[in-house]
């Protein structure tokens, strides 16, 4: 059976059959230079795309418990009423920068494609085959067991298909860190902790998984910046780092679209933002080092939180070897 690569290994053309096309692009559309088509495909054909656009791949093609009631519901209609899914399913958004019709024989050719909505019914299908089918091929004189939807987007800016993939996730929320990633905002980030660190991946999407949280990061180095840089010397400054994360990450991406501004607005959001870039891969060494320091048996840290949580953690000889990151930022900010 064909299987999706999630766009690591995928040609850069790919051919695709369908039972029906149409043409739905608007004025806008075209002043753009953007084409948009209705398509119904055979299911078997969209097994075929990856999803190096989109925000997030499918959830449980790495840690199946991420399975959840939409997975379990676009299962049960593939297995009892697959006619239905057409009907009931959403559909996939696919992109592509160039598209070639042959009507005759309805086949499509799209470079560059991808999908940007829809990975997780597109993990449901594979799934689904892989359990109906395993390694066989079925035969292509047989008609499809169902059929699927699929609106195209054929957009030649690379750039647009980024933010049209952002867009089309918003139903199902996509948290700010996928956003963050597929903007690049996190690139030189990666790279200068990377050249320090070769052994850390940072997180650059919602999906990734055993990878150094991004927000966390970006609270350390936050932690680290001086007024000089910061352009404040307030208790809310040295205390916003570690007590709203997302923030930590909203102000980076901030600074990321500002630095290039030739302005005094722009030359600020720059020197944060090149700080933060050249402090992280340094940050993430000292936090580990007094995270698990020494100095803090001795100290009166409470077990637990008035909230519940782990203030710190014991080892058989009743040595502190770890304290959460709330007391530990307090004491690095003082």
């Amino acid at each position: 059976m064909p299987k999706n690569a999630n766009g690591a290994h995928l040609p850069s053309r790919l051919q695709l059959s369908y039972q029906l096309l149409r043409n739905t692009t608007s004025p806008d559309e075209a002043m753009t230079g953007v084409k948009s088509f209705i398509a119904n495909l055979p299911v078997f054909e969209v097994l075929k795309l990856g999803t190096k656009e989109n925000l997030r791949s499918y959830l449980a093609e790495y840690n199946p418990r991420k399975r959840n009631q939409v997975h379990e519901a676009i299962e049960n209609t593939i297995k009892t009423e697959p006619q239905r899914f057409i009907t009931r399913n959403s559909g996939f958004v696919i992109a592509a920068v160039d598209i070639d019709i042959d009507d005759n024989k309805k086949i499509i050719r799209l470079k560059e494609p991808s999908i940007i909505n829809g990975a997780q019914s597109q993990g449901e299908i594979e799934r689904w085959v892989q359990e109906t089918y395993g390694d066989e091929e079925p035969d292509p004189s047989e008609d499809p067991p169902f059929f699927v939807r699929a609106e195209i987007i054929v957009d030649p800016d690379t750039s647009e298909v980024v933010e049209t993939a952002i867009a089309r996730n918003t139903a199902t929320p996509v948290k700010s860190i996928s956003q963050a990633g597929a903007r690049g905002h996190l690139d030189d980030l990666e790279k200068s902790i990377r050249k320090v660190h070769p052994d850390i991946r940072i997180r650059m999407k919602e999906t990734d998984d055993n990878v150094y949280d991004t927000r966390k990061i970006l609270q350390y180095a936050r932690l680290l910046m001086p007024p000089s840089v910061s352009g404040r010397d307030s208790a809310a400054e040295k205390l916003r780092a570690y007590k709203n994360p997302e923030q930590c990450l909203t102000d980076f991406s901030e600074w990321f679209e500002a630095k290039d501004k030739d302005n005094d607005k722009g030359m600020a959001a720059r020197r944060k933002y090149e700080f933060t870039v050249q402090i992280a891969p340094y940050a993430i060494t000292e936090y580990a080092y007094w995270e698990r320091h020494e100095g803090w048996n001795g100290h009166h840290i409470w077990d637990e939180t008035k909230k519940g949580g782990r203030a710190r953690r014991r080892d058989k000889d009743k040595k502190i070897v770890w304290v959460s990151p709330g007391w530990f930022s307090r004491f690095w900010v003082q």
